[in-house]
């Protein structure tokens, strides 16, 4: 198979990769032709309006416009279900064969374990109140945090439309949902003190944009009826179209931030000094603040942060933002990686920003970035003619010193995580930051850096899991000792450190430094994509693997004494005691 076929098929099945491990009999069970053909009439069900056998016009999705020319074989500018089963078949051993048990023959076989046994949900009110929608199995209940467990079933695969918020009780029943008339996937939502949620989602289903993306915001009543709704179609930047994608996050005074994707001309982008090879569509990725307006619907803009302000770039000296990357360790350089990774949506590039959290205390946001395996923070503290400034460059950054040369890839700690967060205030730990690190490499390795005796140094990982000051205890790092971290997702507690004028302090290596305070990993427990870690009042972190559809409890030691398996993907999960939710269970 040609590695342009193979960048399609990765940029439709990747998203879905872990998920599809968890189906039985994905994968091995069944040739690829028959997998591909199962998913071709998967698709072709959703997409053909008029069933006339091809795909054209709106009903080929964007993503695979931009491969309209790889897929039509007989270059009639139409998608037949033929194109794509061939595209998915095992030609020569290709995805079902030659690639054997590894990611084709995992994908292709998955993809039909997953799909062929159903139709795509259309319905997305699938659990009722009452119904047991959760199997719990507790290891150590004395243990175990007593609270109620909040759970939001969202695919990321866009065939698959199921988007809603349940509350489920110690023995898994739902005592509590949340409504929707929302579908997509890749999304989240939160609980609000006023019993309603904050979520993101996509109004038709349709496949509107990159990875993730999302059409509308809505604060919804208890029941899940919206009270506010923002449509992105209702936002622009200096013209350019606005889509909400992964994250956002309320402010204490009631604004939201939202993780946006921007497109940009190939004009714009070069303006700015941003010209990747082989790329046509340009999204840069940012954070726009909302006020909305509870009482007669409408909303402002009252900040935003953009990608595009920021960044370096060593490629044209002619050309804006020509620098040398590693004399600049607060901007972005624009061309990593050198080859922008075919399998994630390619012709298009972005930084793909997936979650974001917010510090009152020190008035600065939290973002992590799916394709530089780093975690940014920015200053919220200025104007948002300052944050286009250099004043809105990174305050911080950690994960990956290769991003901007002060390092190799041996020495990257992060691969695509997700949900980085402060800890909150009140928990232990409050006020470091936890990252749920899928450690997702393709061939699913790590290199840890720090050096091989063990030996702590700043930015780096101490091989026993335990930062220099000690931190809380060796945790679930202990497992860690001395051994490669093959095919785990791993959980980070991190200390940036700061100096007397509350900076943080760059190392002589050039890295920013940081104090590891706890670690764990477990080898059976791997989240290719999405997943979430949250602290708990009782010390104890709750982690969720997205694509597996389940959600255990660890202690700080390391040990697992509670698993929730659910029924649907959950990107963030989290656990509510009575008093938090009040008379929702009433």
């Amino acid at each position: 198979m040609r590695i342009t076929s193979l960048a399609i098929v990765f940029t439709l099945f990747f998203m879905v990769a872990d998920s599809l491990q968890a189906q039985p009999g994905g994968g091995r069970g069944q040739g690829a032709d028959g997998q591909g053909n199962a998913f071709a009439t998967r698709f072709f069900s959703q997409n053909d309006k008029n069933n006339d056998g091809k795909l054209t016009g709106d009903e080929i999705p964007e993503r695979m416009k931009q491969n309209l020319q790889r897929l039509d074989a007989n270059n009639d500018g139409a998608i037949e279900k033929s194109e794509l089963e061939k595209m998915f078949s095992g030609r020569g051993g290709g995805m079902g064969g030659g690639m054997g048990g590894g990611m084709g023959g995992r994908m292709a076989g998955g993809m039909g374990g997953r799909m062929g046994g159903r139709e795509p949900r259309k319905d997305t009110t699938v659990v009722e109140v009452g119904e047991k929608a959760i199997e719990v199995e507790i290891v150590s209940p004395e243990k175990v945090y007593d609270a109620y467990l909040y759970w939001h079933h969202a695919d990321e695969l866009f065939l698959d439309s199921v988007n809603y918020a349940i509350l489920a009780d110690a023995e898994g029943k739902v005592v509590h949902r949340w409504d929707t008339n929302l579908t997509g996937g890749g999304h989240t939502s939160y609980l609000l003190e006023s019993g309603g949620i904050l979520r993101i989602g996509k109004r038709d289903g349709s496949d509107i944009g990159p990875v993730a993306s999302a059409d509308t915001m809505q604060i919804t009543d208890r029941t899940g009826k919206a009270v506010w709704q923002l449509n992105a179609e209702d936002l622009d930047i200096e013209g350019n179209k606005i889509l909400f994608h992964h994250d956002m996050q309320m402010r204490p005074n009631g604004n939201i931030f939202a993780l946006i994707y921007e497109e940009l001309s190939a004009e714009e982008a070069a303006a700015a000094g941003w010209t990747p090879e082989n790329v046509t569509t340009f999204w840069s990725d940012g954070v726009m603040e909302i006020k909305p307006n509870l009482e007669d619907g409408s909303h402002e803009v009252v900040w935003q942060w953009r990608f595009i302000d920021h960044i370096v770039q060593d490629k044209d000296a002619e050309a804006p933002n020509y620098g040398v990357v590693a004399d600049h360790p607060r901007r972005i350089d624009a061309h990593y990686p050198p080859n922008y990774d075919p399998s994630f949506g390619a012709p298009a590039a972005r930084q793909h920003l997936n979650s974001i959290d917010y510090n009152a205390l020190l008035d600065q946001i939290l973002l992590s970035s799916f394709i530089y395996d780093e975690v940014w923070i920015i200053d919220r503290g200025i104007t948002a003619k300052e944050a286009s400034g250099r004043a809105g460059d990174l305050l911080f950054r950690y994960g990956n010193p290769d991003v901007y040369d002060k390092g190799t890839d041996k020495d990257r700690l992060f691969a695509k995580q997700h949900d980085a967060s402060w800890i909150k205030d009140g928990l232990p730990g409050a006020g470091n930051l936890m990252v749920f690190n899928n450690n997702n490499r393709n061939a699913f390795s790590m290199n840890l850096a720090g050096n091989s005796n063990g030996s702590n140094r700043p930015g780096g990982l101490n091989r026993n899991g335990r930062g220099a000051g000690g931190g809380r205890g060796a945790g679930g790092g202990g497992a860690m000792a001395e051994r490669a971290m093959t095919g785990a997702s791993n959980v980070h507690e991190l200390r940036p450190v700061t100096g007397k004028d509350g900076k943080y302090v760059i190392g002589e290596d050039g890295r920013y430094e940081v104090e590891q305070v706890w670690f764990w990993e477990e080898q059976d427990f791997f989240a290719s994509t999405q997943g979430s870690a949250k602290r708990l009042l009782n010390g104890n972190t709750l982690l969720a693997n997205t694509g597996k559809q389940f959600v255990i409890e660890v202690t700080p030691e390391g040990k697992t004494v509670a698993r929730y398996q659910g029924t649907a993907p959950v990107y963030k999960a989290f656990k509510f005691t009575k008093e938090q939710i009040g008379d929702l269970i009433d």
